[in-house]
Order: C-alpha cells, then sequence, then structure tokens
C-alpha cells in the first residue's frame, strides 16, 4: 500500500514476445543464463530465474491486474528489446 498520490514503479524481467530478437532473447534466458550461472556459481540456481520469468504475466495482463488492484497505471515500458518491462502507477488521491 502507498500513500494516496504515491507512486509505484516496477522493474521486472520478462518474456519477450515479438520483435525480430524475441527468439534470442528467449534462448538468452531459457539456456545461456543458467548454464553460464550453474558453470560459474556451482549450483542450479539459475533454472528458477528462467521459470520465474516464464511464469510472470505478460506486460498487459500485468498492467491489468495493477489497475484491478487500485493502481492508475500510468506508463507500461519495455526495455532492452522487451527483456524486461518498467511499470508506472500511481495510486488514487483521496477524495475531499
Amino acid at each position: 500500500m502507498t500513500r494516496p498520490g504515491g507512486r509505484v514503479v516496477i522493474l521486472e524481467l520478462s518474456e519477450p514476445q515479438g520483435g525480430l530478437l524475441a527468439p534470442f532473447a528467449r534462448f538468452h534466458v531459457h539456456t545461456l543464463v543458467p548454464r553460464v550461472g550453474a558453470l560459474l556459481s556451482g549450483r542450479r540456481e539459475y533454472r528458477y530465474l528462467q521459470k520465474s520469468i516464464a511464469a510472470f504475466p505478460p506486460a498487459d495482463q500485468f498492467a491489468v491486474l495493477m489497475g484491478r488492484a487500485g493502481l492508475n497505471v500510468l506508463e507500461v515500458r519495455p526495455l532492452t528489446f522487451g527483456v524486461c518491462h518498467l511499470y508506472i502507477a500511481e495510486s488514487p488521491r483521496e477524495r475531499k
């Protein structure tokens, strides 16, 4: 919960859906990141990252969920070819 009129800003990793680079970005997240992470750390925890990203709703659906939670969504900005999204929302101001 935020104060009336307060801003909520979320930066979330996401699955690129469209565009020329989307298949390469998905390959990077699903294949390279877990393998390099496991190689460098000696652990398999990086597999969680790809599952978490795949389970997160697409940007348009997440914006709808933010609206249903009572926030006024001001902007949804894809970054790095859709590998992450910046969500900017505002809590409604109290009525006098």
